[in-house]
């Protein structure tokens, strides 16, 4: 603490015109501070250290496009109702997950043509101001993978609402977008 207080006040010393070099026979506050400190005087009681210097960091990239993992990934939109969707004029509610399960087993069956095992959603969607989001994935049959199926792992999120209908969009990786091309 001695030390840096002895070279703070030599640096503002030396900054406000007291001069570089003190005068012949005599000691500058900074030296005579690590004196005192490394003899055992003052608060230090052991030796001073000086810090390592750090290196200058790193400049900042100035690309900051982000990139989309799934910008090419299949997306399609999708209208659905079900009696279990329960929300309010608001757009706050639920979306039960056996819902959007069921929904999910509907497109892939009759409008991409894959056979369904089951469709899971990790839970049920809420909604805030017409704003929801689920991880979901659709095991189909597949005869030409090892286990007889294939899982695709893919997001429902809602984008519009009307009534008491909610329009999904969905992004399912994997699967060719020419397969999702299907009026809603």
């Amino acid at each position: 603490m001695t030390v840096a207080a002895g070279t703070a006040l030599a640096l503002s010393l030396s900054a406000c015109g007291g001069g570089d070099k003190p005068a012949e026979g005599q000691k500058s506050e900074a030296a005579q501070a690590t004196e005192d400190s490394s003899d055992g005087g003052g608060f230090g009681g052991g030796a001073a250290t000086t810090p390592a210097a750090s290196e200058p960091a790193e400049a900042e990239p100035t690309d900051t496009k982000s990139t989309d993992p799934f910008a090419d990934a299949a997306r399609t939109t999708n209208w659905a109702s079900d009696d279990g969707m329960k929300f309010d004029k608001k757009g706050n509610g639920t979306v039960p997950a056996r819902s959007i399960e069921a929904d999910l087993v509907d497109l892939f069956e009759n409008k991409v043509g894959m056979k369904v095992k089951k469709a899971e959603c990790a839970d049920d969607m809420e909604l805030k101001e017409w704003y929801g989001f689920e991880s979901c994935d659709v095991t189909v049959k597949d005869k030409d993978r090892v286990k007889g199926e294939w899982t695709y792992y893919g997001t429902v999120k809602i984008v519009d609402h009307k009534d008491k209908m909610v329009k999904y969009e969905l992004v399912f990786p994997g699967i060719d977008q020419k397969d999702f091309d299907f009026k809603d």
